[in-house]
């Protein structure tokens, strides 16, 4: 069977004591959720070999959609564990730790590669209901995959040779956030990975290593795209507190447009 620790920044500190049913877990966003293995496991769905991992990730992650779901094994029988870390995987959990013990090193070198970042996030915003089940968007996969250095879309629109005024009108047809939206919470994710993997470092020498000169660059950027200021990315872990409050912000934002031609229609 599967319990639920929470473990709260600074993440240096043991998890909260008392592991949960996953349902019956709190959790504040940024809070990192820890879905353990216990070591005899006989929850599995008859006929299914994943022992009931990924169905336990949607739902932890459509109830805290904030809070990075990772994958903790003590112990347990080899078979349990190879089934769990497969399925694991395959729900795009982006970390997994063994040990009586789980190492906050560990966690943050796993939950902070931008790594796979564009499977992930689409994967993630369909689990927690940002986005519809199965999307398959190459469009936005490849902003999300964007080099660090791409900043615009009319030069990413180069190497894809695809005018960007199409690009627009395919994502606006979909109901998605349009191209420039996209690109901008990917750069901001990467400084924001390079932040937190760093985050016993000053802002203001990360600014320098990164060439944003000021942390007045960072904290625009940061607030722009998340609503935090950097001192706030640092101390979390992770893209899910941030993509959750990127989408909310533009979910907030199609309901308040709605309102307003409902308004003008009337």
């Amino acid at each position: 069977m599967f319990t639920v620790a929470k473990w709260s920044a600074p993440f240096e500190e043991r998890p909260e004591a008392g592991q949960l049913p996953s349902r019956e877990i709190g959790a504040q966003p940024g809070d990192v959720l820890l879905l353990c293995l216990a070591p005899s496991s006989d929850c599995a769905a008859p006929g299914t070999d994943d022992l009931g991992v990924a169905d336990m990730v949607r739902g932890l992650r459509q109830r805290h959609p904030g809070s990075p779901v990772v994958l903790w094994i003590p112990e347990g029988p080899p078979q349990d564990v190879i089934d769990a870390a497969r399925a694991a995987e395959r729900a795009q959990v982006r970390a997994m730790l063994g040990g009586t013990l789980p190492c906050a090193r560990l966690l943050r070198a796993q939950l902070t590669h931008p790594r796979g970042i564009s499977t992930f996030v689409l994967r993630w915003a369909s689990d927690a209901g940002y986005l519809p089940p199965g999307l398959e968007q190459e469009d936005v996969r490849e902003l999300l995959d964007a080099a660090p250095d791409v900043r615009t879309l009319e030069r990413l629109s180069l190497h894809r040779q695809v005018a960007s005024r199409t690009w627009r009108s395919h994502l606006q047809q979909l109901g998605l956030p349009n191209p420039s939206a996209w690109l901008a919470l990917a750069h901001a994710l990467h400084v924001a990975f390079f932040v937190q993997r760093n985050h016993t470092d000053s802002l203001q020498e990360l600014c320098e290593k990164l060439g944003m000169c000021t942390v007045a660059n960072m904290s625009q950027q940061f607030k722009r795209v998340f609503g935090l200021p950097p001192s706030t990315v640092r101390d979390l872990l992770g893209a899910e507190p941030l993509l959750h409050r990127w989408f909310q912000a533009r979910r907030l934002h199609a309901a308040r447009a709605a309102q307003q031609q409902a308004a003008q229609a009337g």
